[in-house]
């Protein structure tokens, strides 16, 4: 390959012979190649982990939580409470006004049956009576279940006051 064949010239050759810079270059890719693949694993397996854990969902029975509930029925709740759409309006602007800041959330539950005219007026609302953020929450996928009148005197009841011990 790099030799002249032929002729009554037997001088030197004027030729540059690229015959071993291809060999190299091609001994190079190979190498190249078959580094590439473990370079990019060992590469992802040092990333930091991803952290899979969702944040948890808000406590309908905490005070300072505010959860609209949307029924299958589209009637309505706020807290588990069961309102109208007047008495949720106003219960929802009093407890929105004495917050500030970021406490100003409200969470929507709505029934997958519920008609999507009946959240989307209640996220409207909402905003326009002081929350900063309005989301949709989806504790099930069946929606949220209306408390029976039982365990709606259990939610409203006072604690029981702590007993004294005795000497």
């Amino acid at each position: 390959m790099g030799a002249k064949v032929g002729g009554g010239n037997q001088g030197g050759m004027d030729e540059i012979n690229v015959t071993p810079l291809i060999d190299i270059v091609l001994v190079l890719l190979i190498i190249f190649m078959v580094l590439t693949p473990t370079t990019l694993t060992k590469m992802a397996s040092e990333l930091p982990p991803v952290e899979q854990d969702e944040p948890p969902p808000p406590d309908p029975n905490d005070p300072k939580q505010l959860l609209i509930a949307v029924y299958a029925d589209n009637s309505l709740a706020l807290n588990l409470k069961p309102m109208d759409e007047a008495t949720l309006t106003k219960e929802l602007r009093k407890q929105l006004l004495g917050r500030v800041g970021d406490k100003k959330n409200v969470f929507i539950d709505a029934h997958p049956d519920s008609a999507y005219d009946v959240v989307v007026h209640w996220i409207d609302v909402s905003r326009e009576v002081g929350a900063q953020r309005v989301g949709l929450a989806d504790f099930k996928e069946e929606g949220p279940v209306q408390l029976s009148p039982e365990q709606l005197l259990q939610l409203s009841a006072p604690p029981a006051a702590p007993v004294a011990p005795t000497p």
